[in-house]
């Protein structure tokens, strides 16, 4: 499931967008990047911060065709309330609820968006860090994917913005990682990184990251006792699962 590092060099020149309009052009493309976390119920098995990837003109896609997808919703898109017939999900039909997630699937991979989620198994953590806090194992998640969205972004030459939800317990913790990563001074994909944002789940694409970590935290807690999911069948070309 993990690209290469071919394949990390191809993903970084797909974006080609997102130029300020008092920037010369072909000097810098933009990523904009998306990211979620996800757990079990417990938080006891494995903490996932998973998301998308792309160019500003992929996300414009994803936009348009995601409102339309959803615009039956009443409230923002949660994949596990779909999957599970919860919330604004109940009483929907299965099939009903697998469809949508079907048609959502379908715009990812029309948009041509690339998913990357790190997992970071918490007993295992735990047992290194016995005294850690709560979170810290999602920390983990969290510096490892901003590390390795700068790397990407130094690789293809781009600057890359991230964005997570907006969490109070968790957005100060987040946001010093991604200032403690930007300002290593002799570590060059720091000066890749852009900015860093948090939003609601009104923002589509933090509707398709919650997707993204979802699959992928599902991944990794099925490996060996159930088959491999179709949404991340259907999406394993243009995933990293880490």
């Amino acid at each position: 499931m993990a690209l290469a590092r071919e394949g990390w060099v191809r993903f970084s020149v797909l974006a080609k967008a997102g130029r300020n309009s008092n920037e010369s052009p072909g000097q810098h493309a933009m990523f904009f990047s998306y990211f979620d976390d996800s757990s079990d119920a417990h938080r006891q098995r494995y903490f996932a911060c998973g998301g998308l990837i792309g160019g500003e003109a992929q996300w414009d896609s994803l936009d348009a065709l995601w409102l339309a997808a959803t615009k039956t919703l009443e409230e923002p898109f949660r994949s596990t309330e779909c999957e599970c017939n919860h919330k604004q999900f109940k009483g929907w039909p299965k099939s009903n609820c697998d469809a949508l997630m079907e048609v959502l699937v379908d715009i990812l991979r029309h948009c041509k968006l690339s998913a990357f989620a790190s997992i970071v198994p918490i007993q295992a953590y735990l047992e290194v860090f016995p005294e850690s806090g709560r979170l810290d194992p999602y920390y983990l998640a969290v510096r490892h994917t901003i590390i390795n969205l700068a790397y990407i972004g130094w690789l293809g030459g781009h600057h890359v913005k991230l964005w997570f939800e907006q969490n109070p317990a968790t957005m100060p913790t987040t946001a010093r990682i991604y200032n403690d990563l930007k300002s290593i001074k002799d570590w060059p994909p720091a000066l890749h990184l852009f900015g860093l944002y948090f939003d609601n789940k009104s923002l589509c694409p933090l509707q398709a990251a919650d997707l993204v970590a979802r699959e992928a935290f599902k991944h990794i807690d099925n490996l060996g006792t159930r088959p491999t999911r179709i949404p991340i069948k259907r999406l394993g070309e243009r995933s990293a699962f880490i």
